[in-house]
Formats: structure tokens, sequence, C-alpha cells
């Protein structure tokens, strides 16, 4: 469910880009979102497959590793807050 909703949160923010319409909120909402929700469903998925999944070599370690850089890199997940709470005129 989670995922399906950040696939559509990006459909969103990309439909807006297409309409010219360059919203920075709903980009960072979009991103936020999904790269959460990739942490948690590869967490999980770490978590199913046990010691193998702590393997290097393991597709479900690269998924990980790289679900967690989506946190980091781009603009980390508290910029992102930044920028949403900023479009809607909190700060």
């Amino acid at each position: 469910m989670e995922i399906e909703a950040a696939r559509w949160l990006m459909y969103r923010a990309a439909w807006l880009h297409d309409q010219g319409a360059h919203r920075l909120r709903e980009a960072a909402m979009a991103k936020l979102f999904a790269s959460e929700v990739a942490v948690r469903v590869t967490g999980e998925a770490m978590q199913i497959h046990g010691g193998t999944a702590f393997m290097t070599e393991s597709p479900v370690h690269r998924y990980f590793r790289d679900a967690r850089l989506g946190t980091i890199t781009e603009g980390t997940s508290e910029i992102m807050e930044l920028v949403i709470a900023r479009g809607i005129g909190l700060r």
C-alpha cells in the first residue's frame, strides 16, 4: 500500500512538472515518502531473509544499502521536511 502511495506521489509530481508547474513541495513530498518507504520495505526484506541478507553479495543487502542512500543523498529527509514545511507556510 505504501509503495503504491509513493508511486502516485511521484506520478503527481512528474505530472505537475510536465504541466510547467515546478512545484518543489510536491517533489519533496514524493522524494521523502518514497525514500522512507524504501527503507521500511527493504528493512522488512532483510528481516525475512535473515543472515543471508547481510552478505554483501545478496541482492537484498544491495537494495537496503541503496534505499538507505536515498534518505541521505539528493537532499536528506530532514531537508525534504523543511522544504515541505516552507511549502505549506510553516517556516
